[in-house]
Formats: structure tokens, C-alpha cells, sequence
């Protein structure tokens, strides 16, 4: 029971190693705004998150980490960034691993044979320090660890402890690149979930989308209504439809809307789009004059390093545009 239960154990550790991030990119009417680009950038970090600074030793590079986990755990953790359960193949390794972090995992073990002994990476095991009396297998041990002056010891694989990742390489920091790009879905929502890797750092970039969506006569409607005061007017009514920006909505701007129905005209005077903040947006429909001056949007967004779990919501108004808009 014990063993299907570290299994189990194991299983769901290894579903919840996921980066999330999600949010919402909502139109000017509270709609989805839908098929919004959401720009996904990455990069390597040499400081990596959840572990210690970056030590170097004949050409490689070793963190260890600052938490715990069972053996197999750490291996899969070391394994999705890149790297590996740290192997120990001379006694100068051993002794530049031990004094530096003189306690935890490293990547050897004899689970698939007992008594032949592997290293994680298939390198040839020819170097070892056993302590005295080890290996013995007290209650089925197949997995090493550090104990005193650097010896070995072999444990189970239900001790929890901290394990050193190692990388066959010096780890530099690399430039950030577009790693992919997300787009808004039907609601308006966008999720990005990678695996899990702290040696990966993100950041979002969304730029206000090119106007696909044909005008329509409904579009116009809504002008008109303005104009005849069946509608009352506020701070979103000049954002969306004082296209020619003279600081009033007349039927100077539904002339200007059903010209670029007609094909006559491709643009307005004012910005196609601009984000807002759901705080500057809530502004803008709590009051009643033109403040396109003191709430002029931005037509990028970009975020900083982004934190699992974290979201962003923000507006999309596009000047023309009634209802909800696909980009």
C-alpha cells in the first residue's frame, strides 16, 4: 500500500509541475474580444528560481535545489530543464559537489537491476565512495544520497531531500525570443500552461490587432442614437464613436463610419484601437464628457516577467465598433 501510495503521490506531484498564465482581453461593450494575439516571449536564465547560485566545475554548471523532493521526483524536475540528477564521476567532483552542498540526491541508482548500479545519464560508473557498510539495501534502497564527508548512502525512495541539478554545460543567460503565440478565444480568454522549468523566465507582448471585422449598418445605429439622445452619452460613447475626433458625435461621424462601409474611407482620425486598464475603463464609463485626452489607451501592451498563475484583464476599444469584435 505504501508503494502504490508514493506512486500516487508522484503522479499528481508531476501534474501540477506546470507554468500557468490566463486573462482576459475584453471589447468596449463587456464582450470577448475574440482571436487577440497574445505574444508569448522566453528565455534561459543562469539564475534559476527554487535553487541556489550558479556553481561552475570543469565545464559544467550545478545548482542545488532549495526545497525537497523524493528521488524520482527530482530526477523528472532535473530532466525538464534541460539537465540532469547531478552524476559524480571522480573523486574531484565529488569532493567540489560535497563541499559545496554537503547533503542530498544524486543521480545514481540501481532500480532496474538490484545491485547494478547506473547513473541517470548512462555514464560509466567506475567512480564510487560508499560509506562504510553501503550500499545494503535496508527496505528495498535503490537511490544515493550524500552523508558525511562526502560518503554515499543508499535510501528508498520515500525520503524527501534536497538534490543538485547539473548541466553538461556553463549556463549563460540567453536574449529573449517570441516563443509562441496564444489567441483569445471566443469569451475573450487566453491560457498559456508549459511545463514546468525555473530555468525559463516569460513575458507577455499583445499589440492592438489589425480591424478584419467588416462595418455594419448596426454599427451606424448606434450613432444615430447618440445623436437623437436615445442613448445616454459618456466617456465610452466618445472613445467608440467621435471618429473625427472634433470632441462631439454628429452625424459628421456617422458619415464617417458608413464611408468606410462603402469602401471610401480605410481610416478614422483617431487611433482603429487602444488598450485600457480595467481601472481606466471603469473611468471612462463613470463619466460623461470627452476624456480621450486623459485616458488615451497604449497600443502595446507588454508585461513584466510574468509569475505562475498570474493574469491580466484589460480592454480593447475599437472606435466604429458596437458590439463584439473579431480580430
Amino acid at each position: 500500500m505504501m508503494r502504490w501510495l508514493i506512486i500516487f503521490l508522484l503522479f499528481t506531484n508531476n501534474l501540477l509541475a506546470q507554468f500557468t498564465y490566463s486573462g482576459f482581453i475584453y471589447n468596449a461593450n463587456g464582450t470577448g474580444a475574440v482571436n487577440v494575439p497574445i505574444k508569448l516571449y522566453r528565455r534561459t536564465n543562469s539564475t534559476i528560481t527554487g535553487f541556489t547560485n550558479q556553481q561552475n566545475y570543469n565545464g559544467h554548471s550545478y545548482y542545488r535545489s532549495t526545497g525537497s523532493a523524493f528521488w524520482s521526483t527530482a530526477r523528472s524536475n532535473c530532466q525538464a530543464m534541460g539537465g540532469y540528477l547531478v552524476t559524480i564521476t571522480s573523486a574531484g567532483e565529488n569532493n567540489f559537489v560535497f563541499n559545496t552542498w554537503p547533503s542530498g540526491w544524486i543521480g545514481l541508482t540501481d532500480e532496474v537491476n538490484e545491485g547494478t548500479w547506473r547513473w541517470v545519464t548512462g555514464e560509466t560508473y567506475s567512480y564510487s565512495n560508499w560509506n562504510s557498510g553501503e550500499p545494503n539495501n535496508a527496505g528495498n534502497e535503490d537511490y544515493v544520497q550524500f552523508v558525511s564527508n562526502g560518503k554515499w548512502n543508499d535510501l528508498p525512495n520515500n525520503v524527501s531531500l534536497p538534490y543538485v541539478l547539473e548541466f553538461n554545460y556553463i549556463v549563460t543567460t540567453s536574449s529573449w525570443t517570441l516563443y509562441k503565440t496564444v489567441y483569445t478565444n471566443s469569451v475573450g480568454r487566453f491560457t498559456i500552461s508549459e511545463s514546468y522549468d525555473p530555468s525559463k523566465e516569460y513575458y507577455i507582448q499583445i499589440d492592438a490587432p489589425p480591424l478584419t471585422q467588416s462595418f455594419t449598418t448596426n454599427d451606424g445605429l448606434n450613432i444615430s442614437n447618440i445623436i437623437l439622445g436615445k442613448i445616454s452619452i459618456n466617456g465610452l460613447s466618445y472613445h467608440r464613436f467621435d471618429l473625427n475626433n472634433d470632441n462631439k458625435i454628429t452625424v459628421s461621424d456617422e458619415y464617417m463610419l458608413f464611408s468606410r462601409i462603402a469602401g471610401i474611407r480605410n481610416s478614422w482620425v483617431v487611433p482603429d484601437c487602444r488598450f485600457y486598464t480595467t481601472s481606466q475603463y471603469n473611468s471612462i464609463i463613470s463619466l460623461t464628457g470627452n476624456v480621450r485626452n486623459t485616458f488615451p489607451g497604449v497600443s502595446s501592451i507588454t508585461t513584466s516577467t510574468l509569475t505562475s498563475g498570474g493574469s491580466l484583464t484589460y480592454y480593447l476599444i475599437a472606435p466604429g465598433y458596437s458590439g463584439q469584435v473579431t480580430y
